[in-house]
């Protein structure tokens, strides 16, 4: 079974016209200082909802989570324009009423009801409709709406949780905690090669040549050959290796930078704030914790 839906709950719902037109979004109800019960609603009109006009709760119909009264769009939408969330005065009341041709002290016109054309409803047909439509819409949604007040004081707009009833309502509110992670940038790594200069030694066998005299006894054949006395020179060439340094420029090593993550462990700790409510029920205070 569809819950039950009460004047209050339909704020934020959309308001129809008697043709099941949306007029707009229902911001506000509006209740009488006597009688403390729903008179007027307001709902948000022209470009993109950014005004607001006040429509009277005479004959109005719950259609599941819509409001449906007995004025054309039109109607509503030329109705006269005051500030909303503030009290209404009895001469601004007075002025709606006679727009919307309601009377104060009874429900309001159901818009087409059995008129036939050129007909003028008469205020006491009025009357007896404005009431048998407010029974039909307590059948239709398990509570009628109340008629409107009687004119003598203005109207008020219904505290934030307040029903038509005398019950109210309190949202409790705590704030929670997400815990994310973002990443931002903690350091650079550069890459750059140098040129150094190492010493090194190393030994290196060489060869030269030396001159070297022996001596060898005189044979047959040289006495043959004869000699003569006199100055000779004769010269020889020597030689010798040196150690000679010679270079070149050959690769040795390949080197790779990759990067990889690490996690790691970092905690987080802050406050939160939530919301307690109180009920002082005879003097006594008591604490409703959250469950």
């Amino acid at each position: 079974m569809a819950p039950r839906l009460g004047v209050q709950d339909l704020v934020g719902h959309r308001l129809l016209d008697k043709d099941g037109h949306n007029v707009g979004k229902i911001g506000q109800v509006y209740r009488d200082d006597q009688t403390h019960q729903p008179t007027w609603v307001t709902v948000h009109t022209g470009m993109f909802g950014t005004q607001e006009s006040f429509v009277p709760l005479a004959g109005a119909q719950i259609s599941h989570e819509d409001l449906r009264v007995p004025f054309d769009k039109g109607m509503i939408k030329d109705s006269p324009r005051f500030e909303a969330g503030r009290h209404l005065s009895p001469d601004e009341e007075s002025r709606l009423y006679r727009h919307y041709g309601v009377q104060p002290s009874v429900p309001g016109p159901r818009g087409e009801a059995e008129t036939r054309p050129g007909e003028t409803m008469t205020e006491e047909r009025r009357t007896a409709e404005g009431r048998d439509m407010g029974r039909d819409m307590g059948r239709r949604s398990g509570e009628g709406v109340p008629p409107t007040g009687t004119g003598e004081a203005g109207g008020r707009p219904m505290a934030r949780g307040e029903t038509a009833y005398g019950e109210t309502s309190v949202t409790r509110s705590e704030e929670q905690a997400h815990v994310g992670v973002e990443r931002q940038e903690s350091g650079r790594a550069r890459v750059r090669k140098t040129v150094e200069t190492e010493h090194f030694e190393q030994d290196v066998p060489v060869k030269r040549e030396e001159i070297r005299v022996h001596r060898e006894p005189i044979t047959e054949r040289d006495r043959a050959a004869g000699t003569v006395i006199g100055e000779e020179d004769e010269e020889i060439i020597l030689s010798e290796e040196h150690a000679v340094l010679g270079k070149e420029q050959v690769p040795v090593e390949k080197v790779r930078i990759t990067k990889e993550e690490v996690t790691d462990t970092e905690h987080v700790e802050g406050e939160l704030r939530k919301e307690n409510i109180e009920i002082d029920e005879e003097g006594r205070p008591r604490r409703h914790r959250r469950p």
